[in-house]
C-alpha cells in the first residue's frame, strides 16, 4: 500500500508539472500555497508519521509549516518550513528520516540526506525568480477547462463546495458544463474575468483566504435559531474543520452555538457563539485552525525539542541531606494485592516506612498530576494544556515552593523523559535544576535519563554515588511502574511478556536497590524517602500508593495509616520536610486516621454527542478526549470506586486534550 501511495504521488506531481507547464525543479512550496501538489506532500508526510490523519485539505497552512520544520530537523536540514526541490526529492525518497527517527530505508538514508542538505533551494536562483515572475504575470493562463478530469479538478470542485457554489459535496472528477457555470458564478462574485475556465488568477483566488461565497459577504449576523444557505455553508465548513462530526443541515442549533464557541476560543475570538461578518470570512479562510490544530506554537509539545532534562545526577545523593521521591507510575492502591505485598515484604527494604492507604491522586494523568504536585496550581479544563503549564510554573504557589527549596540550600532535580521537559519548558528554568535550555545552549551535554528496566541495568553498572557537597538534594525519580507495557520481571530484569504484578514488584525492587545503596553510603538514616504514584487506575481504583520514611524512622514492618491524604497535600508536605511553612494548603501530617474530608478526583473522558473534538497537546492532530470528569467524595477509596461505578461525576468541556 505504501508503495502504491508513493507511485500515485509521483504520478500526480508529473501530471501537475505538465498541466502548469513549469519545471518542478524550480518550485518552492510554502505557507499560503494550495492545490493537489501540496496535498501529495502532506499524504507522504502522513506516511512518514509527521501527520496522524488530519489532512483533509490541500492548503499549506501554519501547521504544515511547523511539520515541515519537524521533518527538516529530523533530517538535519535548516528549518525553513518550506519545501524546495532538494527537500521534495528527499521526502519522496527511501532515505528520508521518519518522525520516529528511523530512516524509511536505512541503506539509502545517509547519502541522500547529505545530498539534500548540500543543494541550494532552486527557486532562490535568479533564473527561477525570473520564471516565477513570468508565470505570475500570466494570470489568465488556462489551467483547467471543460472536458478535463482528474484529482485536481475534483479538488477544485470540493473547494467550491466549501464556498457554497455546490449544494452537495462533488464526487465526480470531470470538468462538465455544470462546473463551467459554477466557475463563472465564482468569477463574477469575486470580481474576476468571467471565462468559465480555471485560470491562474481564478485558481489563486479560489484557494485564498479572501475567496467569496455566492452573493458576496455576510451581512448582519448568524445566531442560534437562524437557518438558510449561509448557515448550511457554515455547518459544512465546521465539519471540514473538525468541529462537527456531521456536515448536514442548515439550522443554527444549540450544538452549533457550542461548537462556534470552541472555534472562537481556539482562534482567539470572543466566545459569543454568534457569527458576525468578520468571523464568517475568517472561518471560510485558510487562517482558521482545524479542531486538531493549535493556536500558539509556543504551547505545542513540539517545544520538547528545545528543553531537555539532564540525567547526569540520577544516581547521586548528597552528603548534606536528601529527600528522594520515587514516582511509580500508575500504581493504584488496589494493585497492592496480597501477592504484591508478600513479595515486597520479602525484599525487606520497606519495613521502616509508613504506608498511607487512603491517598487521593487529585488528577488521573501524568501531565496534570505532576504539574499540580510540583506547583500547587489546580488544572482548569478551559485552558489549553500549554497555557496551564505556563500558568502553573509562573504561579504564586510555584514561586513560593521553589524559592524556599533553593533558599534552604536544596537542589531540585526531576528524572523522566516527559512531563517536565514537555510541560514546563522555559517557565521552569531556574526552578528545576536539571532542566537544560537547548535554545541558548545548543551544545550542552545531556546525559540520558534511563527508564524502564534500563534504570535498573544502569543502577547496577554505575551504583549510587555520594557527592561531598554543601548542597542538599531533592531527587524526584519517575519510573514506569504499573504503567504498560509490562516488561519487567519481579527482579527488575527485562521480560517481554511480564504480568502487571510482576512489573510492579520489579520496579519496587529497583527502588529497593537504590535505597539499599543509600544505606551502604551512610545517608539512609538522615534521608526522607517517599514512594508514591502520579495517578492510579482510570477505572476501578483511582487512589494511589503512598509510602514515606522520615529521618530516624524505624519499624519491624511497615506501619499503615488511614488518614485521608491527597496529592493536594504534596507541596505542603515537601515544605514541611524542608522546614518551611506552606500558607496555601495542608501537608499529609495535618491529617489523622478517622478524620473525614471531602476530596475530588478528576479524569479525562470523551463525549462526542455533547462536544466537538479538540486538539491534542502531545501531537498536532485530534485529541483522544474532549471532556473533564470530576468525582466528589467523602470517605476512602471504596467510596470513590462507588462514585465511578455510578457515573456520578460532574463534567466540563476540555479546551485541549493531553493526548
Amino acid at each position: 500500500m505504501k508503495g502504491i501511495k508513493r507511485i500515485a504521488a509521483w504520478m500526480l506531481i508529473l501530471c501537475m508539472a505538465l498541466s502548469f507547464a513549469s519545471a518542478f525543479a524550480e518550485t518552492v512550496y510554502k505557507e499560503g500555497d494550495a492545490g493537489p501538489e501540496v496535498m501529495a506532500i502532506k499524504e507522504r508526510m502522513l506516511e512518514l508519521g509527521y501527520y496522524n490523519g488530519n489532512i483533509s485539505h490541500n492548503r499549506f497552512n501554519d501547521t504544515m509549516t511547523e511539520r515541515v520544520k519537524q521533518l527538516q530537523k529530523m533530517n538535519g536540514l535548516d528549518q525553513t518550513g518550506r519545501v524546495d526541490e532538494a527537500l521534495y526529492q528527499l521526502i519522496f525518497s527511501d532515505a528520508v528520516i521518519k518522525k520516529d527517527g528511523k530512516p524509511f530505508n536505512p541503506s539509502a538514508a545517509a547519502p541522500a540526506a547529505e545530498a539534500a542538505a548540500s543543494q541550494p533551494a532552486a527557486a532562490e536562483t535568479p533564473a527561477a525568480q525570473e520564471q516565477q515572475a513570468a508565470a505570475s504575470d500570466d494570470s489568465l493562463k488556462v489551467l483547467y477547462r471543460e472536458g478535463d478530469s482528474g484529482k485536481e479538478v475534483l479538488a477544485i470542485k470540493e473547494r467550491m463546495f466549501e464556498l457554497g457554489y455546490y449544494n452537495t459535496l462533488p464526487t465526480v472528477n470531470s470538468y462538465n458544463s455544470t462546473m463551467t457555470e459554477r466557475v463563472m458564478q465564482f468569477q463574477d462574485s469575486n470580481g474576476l474575468t468571467v471565462t468559465g475556465t480555471i485560470t491562474r488568477e481564478t485558481y489563486d483566488a479560489m484557494f485564498s483566504s479572501s475567496a467569496r461565497m455566492p452573493g458576496g459577504a455576510l451581512s448582519g449576523v448568524l445566531k442560534q435559531g437562524d437557518s438558510g444557505q449561509k448557515v448550511g455553508v457554515m455547518r459544512k465548513r465546521l465539519a471540514e474543520l473538525g468541529y462537527y462530526e456531521n456536515q448536514g443541515g442548515s439550522t443554527f442549533d444549540a450544538t452549533m452555538t457550542a461548537r462556534i464557541r470552541v472555534l472562537q476560543r481556539m482562534n482567539g475570538f470572543e466566545e459569543t457563539g454568534v457569527i458576525d461578518p468578520e468571523l464568517y470570512d475568517y472561518i471560510l479562510s485558510d487562517k482558521c485552525t482545524y479542531a486538531g490544530e493549535h493556536v500558539n506554537p509556543m504551547y505545542n509539545a513540539g517545544m520538547r525539542f528545545f528543553y531537555e532534562l539532564d540525567g547526569e545526577k540520577l544516581y547521586h545523593v548528597s552528603s548534606s541531606g536528601n529527600i528522594v521521591i520515587f514516582i511509580v507510575d500508575y500504581f493504584a492502591n488496589n494493585y497492592l494485592n496480597s501477592w504484591v505485598k508478600s513479595n515486597l515484604k520479602t525484599i525487606g527494604t520497606f519495613e521502616d516506612f509508613t504506608y498511607y492507604n487512603n491517598c487521593d491522586p487529585r488528577y488521573i494523568g501524568t501531565y496534570p498530576s505532576i504539574t499540580h504536585m510540583l506547583t500547587g496550581n489546580e488544572y482548569s479544563p478551559s485552558l489549553l494544556v500549554g497555557e496551564y503549564f505556563e500558568q502553573s510554573w509562573n504561579s504564586e504557589t510555584c514561586n513560593y515552593i521553589f524559592n524556599n527549596i533553593h533558599d534552604r540550600g536544596y537542589e531540585f532535580r526531576y528524572y523522566y523523559y516527559t512531563s517536565i521537559s514537555d510541560g514546563a519548558m522555559t517557565w521552569a528554568l531556574g526552578k528545576v535544576d536539571n532542566l537544560v535550555d537547548k535554545v541558548n545552549n545548543p551544545d550542552a551535554k545531556i546525559t540520558p535519563i534511563y527508564s524502564y528496566t534500563d534504570f535498573n541495568d544502569h543502577l547496577k553498572q554505575e551504583g549510587v554515588k555520594l557527592d561531598q557537597t554543601d548542597k542538599k538534594y531533592i531527587q524526584m525519580i519517575h519510573l514506569r511502574g504499573a504503567h504498560g507495557p509490562y516488561t519487567s520481571d519481579a527482579n527488575g530484569k527485562y521480560k517481554n511478556d511480564a504480568s502487571r504484578d510482576e512489573n510492579v514488584v520489579g520496579y519496587m525492587s529497583m527502588v529497593a536497590n537504590y535505597i539499599e545503596q543509600m544505606k551502604a553510603l551512610g545517608v539512609y538514616e538522615d534521608s526522607t524517602i517517599i514512594i508514591t504514584a502520579d495517578h492510579g487506575d482510570k477505572g476501578n481504583n483511582m487512589q494511589v500508593v503512598y509510602w514515606i520514611k522520615q529521618p530516624g524512622e524505624h519499624h519491624s514492618q511497615w506501619v499503615e495509616n488511614s488518614a485521608p491524604i491527597s496529592h493536594d497535600d504534596f507541596p505542603g508536605t515537601l515544605m514541611a520536610l524542608i522546614g518551611a511553612e506552606y500558607p496555601y494548603g495542608d501537608s499529609i501530617f495535618d491529617w489523622n486516621p478517622g478524620e473525614t474530608r471531602q476530596r475530588t478526583c478528576s479524569v479525562v473522558g470523551q463525549d462526542l454527542d455533547a462536544y466537538s473534538r479538540v486538539s491534542c497537546y502531545s501531537d498536532l492532530g485530534m485529541g483522544s478526549h474532549n471532556i473533564w470528569k470530576t468525582y466528589v467524595y467523602v470517605g476512602d477509596g471504596n467510596e470513590l470506586t462507588k462514585q465511578v461505578k455510578r457515573d456520578a461525576f460532574e463534567y466540563e468541556p476540555l479546551a485541549q486534550s493531553f493526548n
